[in-house]
């Protein structure tokens, strides 16, 4: 944001600058045009703006010397200042300055979305598995080369360091439901989490490591979730050979949980009235307080902060997802 608003600061100068030096030539050609023909200033000034923009000098008629040395000036610094806008202009880099605007116009529509600290392996893969889930997701990160190259995903990407509080702030931090820091460093992760934690206490932060050590430190510093790659891919793998059932449920996005929100209008009802009015899918569990109640069935109420576990057609679902939960 910091750079946004130098950027507009030296916009703005670059324009005044300008203008103020445009002006300063129209009031002193034409005080000297109305001196050398004799007429009212404005008429002077109207007949310096017709001969510096080359439009024609038709109204006028040459008598001297001092006329003809007056309309040659006039013209002269008529293609001088319009020479020198446009250098200024484009020395400027108005394309980039654009970008940059329509850039924080995006990130400031963002809302209930995901920000994922690090573009690299890691980073990418849950990017893309937060888009097939339709969540809304924007990732961090400094490589300017890789962040274009996320553009070009289709995965919306900001160009800067995870680890800078004006960073967070720009990606909207205080706007989004969950941080990733994939970051391949475990001092940036420690970093990004606990700046994060400080900035949004009440954040779902999950955090990547790659040592037992670094999990228990990001643990500390207020990651919710700490993911070692080793240790997840053996559990995947052995999952795959104990529970296959559950593992393809997983990987089809037969399941989905939700949050039931603070007024919404599932607080206070049953499991049988969430089917009656038309869920096609399945309440498989409901945790409550971080722990999964025990043997719930239709008369099971539903309550402000409930976290439902749905199984159903992936199809449907993203359909009747948003309904359920308003």
């Amino acid at each position: 944001m910091r750079e946004t608003r130098e950027a507009a600061h030296a916009a703005r100068r670059t324009v005044l600058r300008a203008g103020v030096v445009l002006l300063g030539l129209l009031a002193g050609l034409g005080i000297w045009g109305g001196a050398v023909f004799h007429v009212a200033f404005g008429r002077a000034l109207y007949m310096t703006i017709v001969t510096m923009t080359t439009l024609g000098d038709a109204a006028i008629a040459i008598r001297g010397g001092a006329q003809e040395l007056w309309v040659a000036v006039a013209v002269i610094s008529g293609i001088v200042i319009g020479v020198a806008a446009v250098a200024s202009l484009t020395g400027f880099g108005w394309v980039e300055y654009f970008q940059t605007m329509r850039r924080e116009r995006v990130l400031r529509r963002l809302q209930q979305h995901v920000i994922v600290a690090g573009g690299g392996r890691v980073g990418r893969r849950s990017a893309r598995e937060l888009q097939a889930a339709r969540r809304a997701v924007l990732v961090i990160e400094r490589d300017p080369q890789l962040a274009m190259d996320l553009q070009q995903e289709g995965i919306e990407c900001l160009h800067g360091d995870a680890t800078d509080r004006d960073t967070l702030e720009r990606a909207g931090l205080d706007r989004a439901i969950g941080l990733i820091a994939a970051l391949p460093d475990d001092a940036a992760n420690l970093y990004v989490v606990s700046l994060a934690r400080d900035l949004r206490p009440g954040l779902p932060i999950a955090a990547r490591a790659a040592e037992s050590r670094a999990a228990e430190l990001l643990q500390r510093a207020g990651a919710t979730r700490v993911v070692l790659p080793e240790i997840s891919a053996g559990r995947n793998l052995a999952a795959f050979l104990t529970r296959p059932t559950m593992v393809e449920l997983l990987e089809d996005g037969s399941v989905e949980e939700i949050r039931v929100p603070e007024g919404s209008r599932l607080c206070g009802k049953t499991i049988a009235d969430v089917a009656a009015g038309g869920f096609t899918g399945t309440v498989a569990a409901v945790k409550r307080q971080g722990r999964f109640l025990a043997g719930i069935g239709g008369d099971t109420l539903i309550e402000a902060d409930d976290i439902l576990l749905l199984v159903g057609d992936p199809e449907r679902l993203a359909q009747e997802l948003p309904l359920l939960i308003s």
